[in-house]
């Protein structure tokens, strides 16, 4: 129980340093049409996570593909990136080398235009490329995300790290919960 205790105090301490850091910077934006944490709420993200989507800014990028967390990759599963499919009206969630177990991460997402929200995993599994040279596998799920603005929130659990002094929860096994903003 202790170890629970511990665990879930450095999440609070890093996710609380980040979202000062987040909250810090940024233009300020126009309130959305929908409560993006409520509808979160409402279709299964745990009430402390879905708190954070809130408080991300909205990326003035227009790329097609954007990282969600870890951008240098380096232990199996801690990279995700999101790959916007305009035609499609969809978002597929990429959870880079994770190629012997599956993933264990879930995306809770809202359309802050429509209202439409839900929570999915990563259950597919299809080839990737770890440092451009090696090949492995990535766990992805498609979102129907339909067009607008999209809150995502990716959370759960993943491999554990190890390392010499764990500072992160990820060396833990628990995946920092990771907000982003899109525009599908």
């Amino acid at each position: 129980m202790n170890g629970h205790k511990l665990v879930t105090g450095i999440l609070a301490i890093v996710i609380g340093v980040t979202m000062i850091a987040l909250c810090g910077t940024g233009p300020a934006q126009a309130a959305p049409l929908v409560d993006a944490a409520a509808a979160l709420r409402s279709a299964g993200v745990p009430d402390d996570i879905a708190a954070l989507a809130v408080t991300t800014k909205h990326s003035a990028d227009t790329a097609d593909t954007i990282n969600i967390a870890h951008p240098n990759g380096g232990f199996p599963g801690t990279r995700v990136d999101a790959v916007i499919d305009h035609r499609r009206q969809s978002v597929t969630v990429i959870q880079r080398d994770l190629s012997f177990e599956r993933s264990r991460l879930q995306v809770g997402w809202v359309n802050l235009r429509t209202g439409g929200a839900g929570v999915n995993g990563l259950p597919n599994a299809v080839p990737g490329v770890l440092d451009g040279r090696y090949p492995t596998v990535d766990r992805t799920g498609v979102l129907p995300t339909g067009a607008g603005p999209v809150a995502l929130i990716v959370y759960g659990r993943l491999p554990g790290w190890t390392g010499l002094i764990p500072l992160a929860p990820e060396y833990l096994g628990y995946f920092t919960p990771a907000p982003a903003f899109v525009t599908v």
